[in-house]
């Protein structure tokens, strides 16, 4: 009898610690892709049923108010989300903290032993047994070694050499991310499109003249190129899509911290400081994060903005009369005038962006506009090879996957994200590509059928 009591005691114990068994998955990566991972995550928690808050609560870092708390959730940098995720037992914990592409394989791959670590929620911002807390604020984070990482772009595209889970280059493709140009609100009728030749002799130089994108040769206004660090895949994609080389240093302009106004102006940009950040008018938002180390070179004009959502939101303001800085001399402006502001986002970001007032280019004399999402006939340019700017969507990992870890990973792929990307404007669903491409930026083609 007292065997039996102590093997029933035993059975009950081994019940209960299954019933709150937990799996902590943590994924960072690709900012460009940052809406439909999140959107594909928050769908497939939302499937079990009793909805936010029953079946499982979120957390994330987008401040603001929470009159629409799902987008505030697909634009946020971190998240951290709990509850019942389909096809795992117990209790999964999903963390999220996007910090681009090439950034985000560092992570995984464990580059520089910690240093390169993302930053990620800890378990106590989000108490399950309260109403969800949307805007955790600073919340309470930790720096550690994420299992899964989005990259819009190849690991051969990255100084990462480490080996990777899912590495096999068609087996880490989980969709195809688009991008298109983009210049900020205010653009004139006459700026439509850009060509590859252009956007590359606009990131050598930093500036050209408006006359150089629309042929009019009284078209005198400065277009300034502006983008991202070198820790971005999306910066990766569109050097290499240019053919530009994606280790080469360009030249991009930020907006200086106090250039940022409250009424969706941009009164003040810099040629990106060396380092990412300069002193008195020439200190930027994003401070030390904006250099770009991850080639080594963190010199004049090459670094960027450290966040795509940070870059849309600027690309969304007016440039009617901006204080120009040459990235070095902070006591005053090279130049003061009417700029346009240039550059290449995903399709997600561009859509946000427009939505502010932006203006969609056309690419190479084709366009996709994202704006209310990519209509059938935009779509079949890219997935049939005649628009070029777009590159697959890949989603590493390190080490071996758990059955949990797996299970994620499968249920994800094959049911969640595909509706995602095309809700969110991401991109297009991997099984619905007719073109593809070896690599990043390399020559497309197309199946006879």
């Amino acid at each position: 009898m007292k065997i039996k009591s102590i093997l029933t005691g035993a059975l009950a114990l081994g019940l209960a610690s299954s019933a709150f068994a937990q799996t902590d998955i943590t994924i960072t990566g690709a900012t460009a892709f940052r809406q439909a991972a999140v959107l594909a995550i928050y769908n497939a928690y939302n499937s079990i049923g009793g909805g936010l808050g029953n079946n499982f609560n979120v957390a994330h870092d987008f401040p603001g108010n929470v009159t629409n708390q799902l987008s505030q959730l697909m634009a946020s940098n971190k998240a951290i989300f709990r509850g019942t995720f389909p096809g795992i037992s117990g209790e999964t914990i999903i963390r999220t903290s996007f910090n681009g592409s090439v950034e985000g394989l560092r992570s995984i791959a464990f580059v520089g032993n910690g240093t390169n670590n993302a930053s990620f929620f800890q378990h106590q911002t989000l108490n399950a047994s309260i109403t969800p807390d949307w805007d955790a604020g600073a919340g309470v984070q930790e720096s550690l070694r994420p299992k899964f990482s989005f990259s819009d772009v190849f690991q051969s595209s990255t100084p990462v050499t480490a080996t990777l889970g899912w590495g096999n280059a068609t087996n880490s493709r989980v969709g195809v991310v688009t991008f298109t140009m983009v210049a900020n609100d205010g653009a004139p009728a006459g700026l439509t499109n850009v060509t590859q030749q252009q956007f590359k002799a606009l990131l050598q130089t930093g500036v050209q003249p408006l006359r150089l994108f629309t042929g009019v040769t009284t078209d005198l206004t400065k277009v300034l190129a502006t983008g991202r660090n070198d820790g971005s895949g999306t910066r990766t994609t569109y050097l290499a899509e240019i053919g530009y080389g994606i280790a080469n240093t360009v030249n991009q302009y930020i907006a200086t911290t106090a250039g940022v106004t409250v009424n969706g102006t941009l009164t003040a940009v810099t040629l990106v400081p060396a380092g990412g950040n300069g002193t008195g008018a020439l200190a930027t938002s994003g401070g030390a994060s904006n250099a770009s180390t991850v080639w080594g070179s963190n010199t004049l004009g090459n670094g960027g903005y450290s966040s795509s959502s940070t870059l849309r939101t600027d690309m969304a303001r007016t440039t009617t009369s901006v204080d120009v800085y040459d990235g070095v001399d902070d006591s005053g402006p090279i130049y003061t005038e009417p700029v346009i502001m240039m550059t290449f986002l995903s399709t997600t970001d561009a859509s946000n962006a427009a939505g502010g007032g932006a203006k969609i280019l056309s690419y190479n004399g084709v366009m996709v506009d994202p704006t209310g999402g990519i209509d059938s006939t935009e779509k079949a340019r890219v997935t049939n090879g005649q628009y070029s700017a777009w590159g697959y969507q890949h989603l590493y990992n390190h080490g071996t996957l758990s059955t949990n870890e797996n299970e994620f990973r499968h249920r994800l792929f094959a049911t969640w994200l595909d509706p995602a990307i095309n809700t969110s404007a991401n991109g297009i669903p991997l099984g619905d590509m007719s073109a593809s491409r070896p690599d990043d930026g390399a020559r497309i083609v197309s199946p006879l059928l």
